[in-house]
């Protein structure tokens, strides 16, 4: 019998997979998403990451662009990812992106 943990992760990821599709308005193959969810995954974890939902989903659609741009090797865009990520959603951002990130935010969760 899985463990309780093991189930809550299992839909965690099934949630965050749905989640990125969702935020991909579908144009993006399974596997596709894999390598974005992988590259979301690492960057989310650092421990200077601001952990905030509209902080993770406005990630995740920076990610997802970027894919969608062109950047399909995973080393390259989980470098920049990376790099985006600290430099755009870590704990120590102004209040003025904060403030901005929050406000897009709201209106994607009334067009969702």
């Amino acid at each position: 019998m899985p463990s309780l943990r093991g189930v809550a992760s299992s839909l965690a990821v099934e949630t965050m997979m749905e989640r990125l599709k969702r935020l991909a308005q579908g144009a993006l193959s399974q596997s596709e998403l894999e390598v974005i969810k992988r590259v979301f995954d690492l960057a989310t974890t650092q421990s200077w990451f601001d952990d905030a939902q509209y902080s993770r989903d406005g990630f995740a659609v920076a990610v997802i662009n970027l894919f969608r741009c062109g950047m399909v090797n995973p080393t390259q865009l989980e470098k920049i990812a990376l790099f985006w990520a600290l430099s755009d959603f870590s704990q120590t951002m102004s209040s003025t992106q904060r403030a901005k990130l929050r406000s897009l935010y709201g209106r994607c969760e009334v067009e969702g």
